[in-house]
């Protein structure tokens, strides 16, 4: 292994999964302002089903020694999108498939680094570039606050001494006798995962257009 810490490793070797998800036409023309606040409860309920088979796999984890390092219910945000979709009063939407898939995915872990590798995908993602999303959706759609909580994380402080003591728990997970490689295997899955949800919500809403 090489002496990079292996938070620094992990980055790198997602780099350019991760900045092709965020690309993707759907995520950009959303958060250009090209798109609607229907849009933005699309992709809010493809997150509660999502998030759900997330946090349930993370409460079956707590007290595995390589995850609880990670395990913070602070960090739960199914109960925060439940409400967020209740505020925007957005109906009848439907689960894509890649969203059911992706679900799956998380009830079926069966590893700590497979639930280190989703957990930092989603909320180390929501706690960096995702803290944009909430001022983007207020500013181009007049979404109102109380729609969107799933960006608030003031119970955690400044986000920054957050996403540091993060990166120093990934630090440890050898330490604690996790596998890395494993690790970041599952996290290059994750990525795809979400590529592939935001794939298929950007080729329904080209035929919502057409």
């Amino acid at each position: 292994m090489s002496e990079t810490q292996f938070s620094a490793q992990l980055r790198e070797a997602t780099a350019v999964i991760h900045d092709d998800v965020e690309h993707t036409d759907f995520m950009v023309n959303l958060m250009e302002g090209r798109l609607d606040a229907e849009a933005y409860a699309t992709l809010l309920t493809q997150y509660e089903v999502i998030y759900a088979a997330l946090e349930d796999r993370d409460r079956m984890f707590a007290d595995d020694p390589v995850f609880a390092p990670f395990h913070d219910p602070r960090l739960e945000r199914h109960e925060r999108i439940v409400s967020d979709l209740t505020a925007l009063g957005s109906g009848d939407i439907a689960v894509t498939e890649a969203a059911l898939d992706y679900a799956s995915r998380l009830a079926a872990i069966e590893t700590p680094e497979a639930m280190i590798a989703h957990h930092y995908t989603r909320y180390l993602g929501d706690l960096s570039g995702g803290q944009a999303i909430g001022t983007l959706m207020g500013r181009h759609y007049g979404i109102g606050d109380d729609a969107l909580t799933m960006w608030d994380f003031s119970d955690l402080g400044k986000t920054k001494p957050y996403k540091d003591a993060y990166r120093a728990r990934l630090d440890e997970v050898a330490a604690t006798g996790g596998d890395e490689q494993a690790v970041t295997a599952e996290t290059l899955d994750a990525f795809a995962l979400n590529g592939t949800l935001l794939a298929e919500l950007t080729a329904a809403r080209e035929q919502s257009v057409a």
